[in-house]
């Protein structure tokens, strides 16, 4: 009985055969609409491994024997002669010696891999038929199983069969991105790149402004890495042993972190804050990597830092929001402390500026406007939530109640679009407001998707273009007029959105890019004013995306997940620049504060002024990876 093919059935060969190229495998899967094929389609559980290269090898065999036959019979001279030149692939060429050889291998080594088939029972011999000038062969068995000679004119060699040295039988892929072969025996003889042991990795190329080629590669930033103590300061004094400076950093007594940022213009002012009233402004220089206690893989350093707590906090406090003004002259800080919170201005120096109390704990959000005036910050009020925008200079402050929204369940995120104006995007809200003249009106709301809960918004200085996210995967550009337009850009919620920083003197009219991460490990980036929805490039990284952050240049981007960080060039995705890996580093293996929980709910990654350092921040760890 003869199998039929479908796009389906074409289409799962393909995706099982680019399974190892996980970002070629989710932008096919995504292009198909079939979100899980193992688990969807009935025969996946039946389809061995490499089982796409296998099929198209036997249809060049039985093209090949199809040529044969018809040199064997009684067919007119012109036709014979048209069927040997002519091969799947276009005109044959004589083969030489060595190829020959080669082939005679390949025809081997296909007749051992069908008496080892199990899945595919011997049909009977069956004598061809030639009907209509058509040369038609049965799917069958070669009879003759003794080594062949090579064949006139036939197929195009075959490369040597890759053992990866696996020898029981292969199971179907359990998840959608298995790669095929692992922890599998080879059934077949041909796998596809990358899975053979004696496979030879392919060398990226990329053209550079000389002639020839140049090779890339992945720098690993292991060694350019710094790690910053977050326990108390008594702990953290310089220690020339590499042990005391390991426990100092990742100790059992250390403070979970929550924020960092990077101070916007001094790249050597990194701002970092979370539980224990942790709250400080960190003087990091390039040069305090070198640390010759650090034996070469962990360097432990303690640098210089201001404290932003006031000495009434308690100790158990924790910093629920932080941020810095647009030219980094203060930096607004949140705190809660059992009942109570408020908001403090810090300078540069740790010096107190103002503080501002506030009704009910947590603050979840601090924003400044453009012109540095006023700071808005978002926090439960009595069932409701209050949206407050307080005057930086002054301690009067003007406040907007939203009724029926539950902070828990539904976060509400905010961007300012002008000096006054504002957006507020939760759930299934989406709204304008503007503060003036005292107090903050409602400008208008926006109709956002049915069935989707939006928790992102970014406004785009240079084209007035609202992007918002949300948990269904979808990612919406918003003109001033209020028109949507979506991008169905992830299989599963997204989880960061970021614009591509532009320097002043770049313009262009028809690009604008906007960069996207999701719980299904992927990075889109997408032309916001193309119409098309298709994404101008993508890179997957596997587990789920935690983190985006573009240079402040927008050269480079870097996607982080809760194991590695990757950096590529914007524009160049065909490999990354550079990598970061957390396991090895034993700053990362030390014990946790909490070894109960396994939750790593937040984390930080941001670069400084300079686009040459990178702050990565999980649990009680920070680090500081130098990139160029």
């Amino acid at each position: 009985m003869k199998e039929h093919l479908d796009s389906n059935r074409v289409n799962f060969l393909i995706w099982r055969y680019v399974a190892d190229y996980r970002e070629t495998a989710v932008k096919f899967q995504k292009e198909w609409h079939v979100e899980e094929p193992h688990r969807q389609l009935d025969f996946a559980q039946h389809v061995k491994s490499h089982a796409l290269v296998n099929v198209i090898n036997k249809g060049l065999l039985y093209n090949s024997l199809e040529r044969d036959y018809a040199q064997s019979q009684q067919v007119p001279r012109d036709a014979v002669a048209a069927l040997a030149e002519l091969g799947i692939f276009g005109p044959l060429e004589a083969q030489s010696p060595p190829l020959q050889y080669e082939e005679q291998q390949f025809q081997q080594q296909a007749d051992e891999m069908d008496e080892d088939d199990e899945a595919e029972p011997e049909p009977a011999s069956t004598a061809p038929v030639t009907s209509g000038g058509e040369v038609e062969n049965n799917r069958k068995r070669p009879v003759d199983r003794q080594q062949q000679a090579p064949l006139l004119n036939g197929s195009p060699a075959k490369r040597p069969r890759l053992s990866n040295g696996y020898e029981n039988g292969v199971d179907a892929a359990t998840t959608p991105m298995e790669l095929d072969g692992q922890n599998h025996s080879d059934n077949h003889a041909y796998p596809s790149p990358k899975e053979g042991e004696q496979a030879l990795t392919p060398i990226p190329r990329t053209d550079g402004p000389e002639q020839g080629t140049q090779v890339e590669k992945v720098e690993e930033l292991a060694a350019e890495t710094t790690f910053i103590p977050l326990g108390s300061g008594l702990d953290d004094a310089p220690t020339s042993s590499p042990t005391t400076a390991l426990a100092r950093i990742n100790g059992e007594s250390a403070p979970v972190l929550l924020h960092c940022q990077w101070h916007p213009r001094d790249p050597t002012i990194l701002a970092a804050a979370g539980t224990d009233a942790l709250a400080r402004i960190w003087n990091v220089s390039r040069g305090a990597t070198t640390d010759p206690a650090s034996d070469g893989h962990v360097n432990g350093v303690a640098p210089n830092f201001h404290i932003l707590v006031e000495d009434d906090m308690q100790p158990r406090a924790t910093v629920t929001a932080m941020a810095w003004n647009g030219d980094g002259t203060v930096i607004a800080v949140a705190t809660e402390s059992g009942s109570k919170a408020r908001i403090d201005l810090w300078n540069t120096d740790g010096a107190h500026l103002q503080r501002f109390e506030v009704a009910e704990p947590p603050v979840i959000k601090l924003r400044w406007n453009p012109d540095n005036a006023t700071i808005l910050g978002i926090a439960p009020d009595n069932g409701e939530v209050s949206i407050t925008v307080y005057l930086a200079e002054t301690s009067d402050s003007m406040t907007y109640t939203l009724q029926h929204h539950d902070l828990d369940s539904e976060p509400l995120d905010v961007a300012w679009i002008s000096e006054s104006e504002f957006l507020v995007c939760g759930g299934n809200l989406l709204m304008a407001l503007r503060c003036a003249n005292g107090e903050i009106t409602e400008i208008r709301k926006f109709e956002a998707r049915e069935g989707d809960s939006l928790t992102q918004v970014q406004f785009d200085w240079r084209t007035s273009l609202v992007a918002t996210c949300g948990e269904k995967g979808f990612v919406d550009i918003w003109d001033s007029s209020g028109k949507r337009r979506e991008i169905g850009a992830h299989c599963d919620a997204v989880t960061a959105l970021a614009w591509q920083p532009l320097e002043q003197s770049t313009h262009t009219s028809d690009e604008r890019l906007l960069a996207s991460g999701g719980e299904d490990g992927a990075i889109f980036i997408w032309n916001a004013l193309a119409s098309t929805g298709k994404a101008k490039c993508s890179m997957t990284m596997g587990p789920p995306i935690v983190a985006l952050a573009f240079t402040p240049d927008g050269a480079f981007i870097a996607g982080a997940t809760n194991e590695r960080i990757l950096i590529w060039k914007v524009g160049d995705h065909s490999i990354p620049r550079a990598s970061w890996s957390r396991a090895p580093h034993p700053g990362w293996l030390s014990p946790r504060p909490h070894p109960e929980s396994d939750e790593e709910d937040e984390h930080c990654l941001g670069w400084d002024a300079t686009g040459h350092k990178l702050a990565y921040g999980v649990n009680s760890r920070l680090a500081i990876i130098n990139f160029r």
